[in-house]
């Protein structure tokens, strides 16, 4: 692949002095605001390392080193460390050990464990606990094992009871109740658990820690409604409403059914991309986005594929320019109603490489081919340098760069 590149590059028209080498590296102080620099259980090394497109950091926390890419995937795991931080808060509290003690004494004091899948059905229980499986099965089924026992029938209704808080526990925090960080999924099971068994209210327990609501770090708008639904509806009806929506967006089944099969989204990351590409009404040809999505190999390029969702959604919902989707080289990009294409990127610092030289070559060429482009513009939510600048500007681009000071109106704390 590396002879291959540097073959493609050799016959260019760009020589190699014009070209930046990769690694790229920086300082975190000029990459992130302050705030987020640190936190209670957390900090942001020094030292960040660049591909040209998106930046790497190290996390140094509590629970372990993290090592991140791309800075969207970093705001969500801040966002998830803050979580964390008043979970801790909160088990603090009197509201907490009131209720973790009558939660102790509960009849379901070892159920604490039945839900360890955020999906919360019982198909999905851990094999370490497989002596619930029959009393689950029982309870279903009515049969005679359970009926001398009067806590047998409720143990799957106290499983749903403990998803449904985890759901309005995450909710509250602004965390994905789905999350692969695993620090977080403990922390939310142990207060789901709590309030399930111990009384204690997601009202009392918000009031208790102080900025407890509200702290995920994103955008406002439709994300909001979106988070909503993830919090009031289980896994299953989630799913069968984010493949209606997708049917209804024209999405053929067979691509339906590859997308909703990768497994890199999680259902908080599948309904939130699903549900702004919806929110589109009237833009055509929106599959070549989910088919550029499906393609997804690795959870931090399913975050940065639904991040770029929100930004193309919060782009359309704010310009109401967008046509249709366009694949140009395998990119998926938008075509206004002016004739202009637009490439919207959650990049977070775009340097002038062989890989940005060979693919903006790509789509190009791929744009000469079709009909009615009258424009070009390229907008990022980082920054770019100034000479890979002129080298987009030189290629008949129009180049933004921090365009969330521009689009975002509002940003959540």
């Amino acid at each position: 692949m590396t002879l291959f590149a540097c073959g493609a590059f050799l016959a260019s028209s760009a020589s190699a002095q014009d070209l930046e080498r990769t690694p790229i590296y920086l300082l975190a102080a000029d990459e992130l605001p302050k705030e987020l620099l640190k936190g209670a259980n957390y900090r942001v090394k020094d030292g960040v390392i660049n591909d040209g497109l998106v930046n790497i950091y190290e996390l140094q926390t509590l629970y372990g080193s993290l090592k991140v890419e791309s800075t969207v995937f970093l705001l969500k795991r801040i966002s998830e460390l803050r979580a964390l931080r008043q979970i801790e808060q909160l088990r603090g509290t009197d509201v907490y050990l009131n209720a973790l003690q009558h939660a102790v004494m509960s009849p379901f004091k070892t159920a604490e464990e039945l839900i360890t899948d955020p999906a919360g059905t019982a198909s999905d229980v851990a094999d370490g606990i497989g002596r619930f499986f029959s009393n689950v099965a029982s309870s279903i089924s009515g049969s005679t094992p359970g009926m001398d026992n009067p806590n047998q029938g409720n143990v799957f209704n106290y499983a749903l009871g403990q998803a449904s808080y985890k759901r309005e526990f995450a909710y509250q925090f602004g965390v994905d109740p789905y999350t692969s960080y695993q620090p977080l999924q403990k922390g939310l099971n142990d207060i789901a658990w709590t309030a399930t068994a111990g009384g204690l209210t997601v009202k009392a327990a918000v009031l208790a820690v102080p900025g407890a609501a509200g702290t995920m770090i994103g955008m406002a708008g439709t994300a909001g409604s979106l988070k909503a639904l993830v919090r009031d509806k289980t896994p299953n009806e989630l799913r069968r409403i984010n493949q209606d929506k997708l049917w209804g967006m024209g999405v053929p089944d067979p691509l339906v059914q590859v997308f909703m099969r990768n497994t890199y989204y999680d259902l908080w990351e599948q309904t939130l991309l699903v549900g702004e590409l919806a929110s589109m009404r009237g833009v055509k040809d929106r599959k070549i986005f989910i088919e550029a999505a499906t393609a997804a190999d690795e959870e931090s390029v399913a975050v940065f594929q639904r991040a770029q969702a929100q930004w193309i959604g919060l782009y359309h919902d704010q310009t109401k320019s967008v046509e249709r989707f366009v694949d140009a080289g395998g990119v998926p990009l938008l075509l206004t109603k002016s004739g202009t294409i637009v490439g919207i990127f959650p990049f977070d610092h775009v340097a002038w490489t062989v890989r940005a030289s060979l693919k903006e070559k790509a789509i190009s060429t791929a744009l000469q081919k079709m009909e009615g482009v009258r424009g070009k513009e390229f907008l990022i939510t980082g920054t770019i340098e100034p000479y890979a600048r002129k080298a987009f500007e030189d290629r008949g681009w129009r180049v933004g760069d921090r365009i969330g000071e521009r689009l975002l109106k509002k940003v959540e704390p």
